[in-house]
This record gives structure tokens, sequence and C-alpha cells, in this order.
């Protein structure tokens, strides 16, 4: 049977605003979510918290949060 999916909320700063969105681990990858995209990186041995503070800035860049 598959483990559920537990869903953290993170928030920071980009450019002088605030964003936010949702992430979790599943497979061994960071997924971020927010509500235009979705992204995700291998956690590897960094912190899971710290690559998706970095995958939700890489997408608030990219305009999608």
């Amino acid at each position: 049977m598959a483990q559920p999916i537990i869903w953290k909320e993170i928030t920071t700063a980009f450019e002088g605003r605030a964003i936010g969105g949702w992430w979790a681990i599943e497979d061994g990858r960071v997924r971020v979510r927010t509500a235009l995209a979705e992204k995700s990186a291998p956690l590897e041995e960094a912190n899971g918290v710290w690559v998706a503070w970095r995958l939700l800035r890489e997408m608030a860049a990219e305009g999608k949060a």
C-alpha cells in the first residue's frame, strides 16, 4: 500500500514580495506546488526544506509562484 503524501506549507520572500506553496518528499524527490505549477528535484543528501525553498524561488523567477 502506498504511503500518503504529507504536504507542508512553505513561504519565502522573492524580490520584495511573499511567495508561498506546498512541498512534500515522495520517492526520494522533493516536490513543490504553487497555484500555478509544480516542480521537483532529487533529495540527494540535502535537507528537504532547503531543496523546497530553492525550487520555490526558481518557480518565482519563472513567474510560476
